[in-house]
């Protein structure tokens, strides 16, 4: 019997295509947080930019490592300085 006929098929926006976009939900597991706490921070500001195509939401890759890069401290008394700046 063949294997890869009874694998489930992952989602379209579970493998990114490079340079293009992802769903909210490749995002979430890419920044180790829940799909709502991503829908928390878009209606907050405070998340990744992202696209918004129809009813659907979507982050491109360089957005995501960007926001990671912008929140990344070596100690927490520059998370501090960075959050209160």
């Amino acid at each position: 019997m063949n294997d890869e006929a009874t694998k489930p098929k992952a989602p379209a926006d579970a493998v990114p295509i490079p340079g293009g976009l992802v769903g909210a939900g490749y995002a979430a597991a890419y920044l180790k947080c829940s799909e709502w706490t991503l829908a928390e921070w878009r209606c907050q500001g405070k998340g990744p930019r992202f696209v918004k195509l129809g009813n659907r939401v979507r982050y491109s890759l360089p957005a995501l490592a960007e926001w990671v890069e912008a929140h990344t401290a070596a100690s927490t008394s520059e998370h501090d300085a960075r959050k209160a700046g």
